[in-house]
């Protein structure tokens, strides 16, 4: 009869080791995927913000155009007014005074109507750099609460590793 060691033939159990654990990366990645949205909405805004300018150019052309418009058909019937009471001209060249008064008005009512577009162009326009505003602050806000939710969940695991 052989003799047996006390420790001969056991096996030793491995001391528990805690495992690493595997750092959880959603919210990195929900993070990574917000910022390219909130990226997204900035150059969305910045376009949008343009467009708007580029239509508030255009009305103000258009309104100049049409205020030129009405100053130059008010100043022409002056003038006629003026020549026909000086005795300047005949009444056959008031009433061709006349008739380019009368164009020039519905050119001025044209001018008038094309700057009435122009304005709703240019609200429409800025309607839609303000809700595109409103989207980028939006996610704005909710880029840093993710920010703070995470700078959170980081400092709950540096506790709980201490």
């Amino acid at each position: 009869m052989r003799l047996r060691r006390a420790g001969a033939g056991t096996r030793r159990e491995a001391p528990e080791v805690a495992e690493p654990r595997v750092p959880d990366r959603t919210i990195e990645r929900l993070l990574g995927v917000r910022k390219q949205r909130l990226e997204r909405f900035e150059r969305e805004r910045r376009e949008v913000r343009e467009h708007w300018r580029g239509r508030r150019a255009a009305q103000r052309l258009a309104k100049l155009a049409w205020r030129n418009a009405r100053e130059g058909a008010a100043e022409h019937w002056r003038q006629a007014r003026a020549r026909f009471f000086a005795m300047e001209t005949d009444s056959r060249q008031f009433r061709a005074a006349q008739g380019g008064y009368e164009r020039m008005t519905r050119d001025t009512a044209q001018r008038l109507l094309a700057w009435r577009e122009r304005a709703g162009e240019s609200r429409a326009a800025g309607s839609a750099f303000f809700a595109a505003h409103h989207r980028l602050a939006e996610a704005r806000r909710q880029q840093e609460k993710l920010d703070i939710l995470r700078q959170h969940i980081k400092e709950t695991e540096r506790r709980h590793d201490d």
